[in-house]
């Protein structure tokens, strides 16, 4: 029995439960899903590189990790293209009942195969992609993640990147997201460095926000000019009797 959009969407979030899914990876798989349907649920369809990045406003490195994601889950399988003549070729899967009632293993099976040799020439047609509501709020606040999956997902936030660019801001301090983005790498560092290994999502969020604060307000008193009052003189003889009778200052 062929399968229609309602399965794949009811495997994703069934998928969900059992490993919760980014909100990139969540908006990249509906993509799939909507491309699949603009193309008359052509599967396997073929899909630029440029058109997907464009579309979700991602660069081809995170496509590269979002899409290897999904293709582990056993949700997709993908082809790469051939120079410009060719596009990469995506294929949604359905998974057997018996992978899905175990742990989702890179070696899931599937129930039959998908040809992805069928690609078709890139047009280079730029739209909009369609809206979808991202699994962001599925997550629990509360839930402990290993911290590899917690800084996938706190990257991929950027309303509350940008929640702290301008609490930043309105604290004198001028971050970017780029910078921000570099500083949440360095706080995972730190984390991995002191042994930690499970956090919540709400525990880490207001740790790196005091750790962040922190860091940069040590940097920006480092680099003020002392003022007048804070200017001492510095004593350069090295004979401490000089300095023992002290009743004529």
């Amino acid at each position: 029995m062929e399968a229609n959009p309602f399965d794949y969407m009811k495997q994703f979030w069934r998928e969900n439960e059992v490993q919760m899914f980014s909100a990139k990876e969540t908006q990249l798989y509906f993509f799939f899903l909507s491309e699949s349907n603009r193309l008359y649920w052509r599967n396997p369809f073929g899909c630029s590189t440029q058109r997907i990045t464009n579309n979700l406003g991602i660069s081809r490195q995170t496509l590269c990790r979002l899409r290897k994601k999904l293709q582990d889950r056993g949700l997709i399988t993908y082809e790469e293209g051939k120079n410009n003549s060719i596009v990469p070729c995506y294929g949604l899967l359905i998974k057997s009942k018996d992978s899905i009632m175990q742990n989702v293993t890179i070696n899931g099976t599937q129930n039959g195969t998908v040809d992805v040799t069928s690609c078709e020439t890139a047009d280079g047609t730029i739209i909009k992609t369609l809206k979808t509501t991202d699994n962001e709020s599925t997550i629990s606040m509360e839930e402990l993640f290993p911290l590899d999956r917690l800084q996938n997902i706190l990257y991929d936030d950027r309303e509350w990147i940008m929640r702290i660019k301008e609490y930043l801001g309105k604290q004198g301090i001028k971050l970017d997201e780029t910078n921000i983005g570099k500083r949440l790498e360095d706080f995972f560092l730190y984390l991995q460095t002191g042994g930690t290994k499970l956090k919540s999502i709400t525990d880490t969020q207001k740790h790196f926000v005091n750790w962040l604060m922190k860091k940069e307000c040590s940097r920006v008193n480092k680099q003020k000019p002392l003022s007048p009052q804070q200017v001492g003189v510095k004593l350069t003889e090295d004979n401490p009797n000089k300095f023992k009778n002290i009743s004529g200052w």
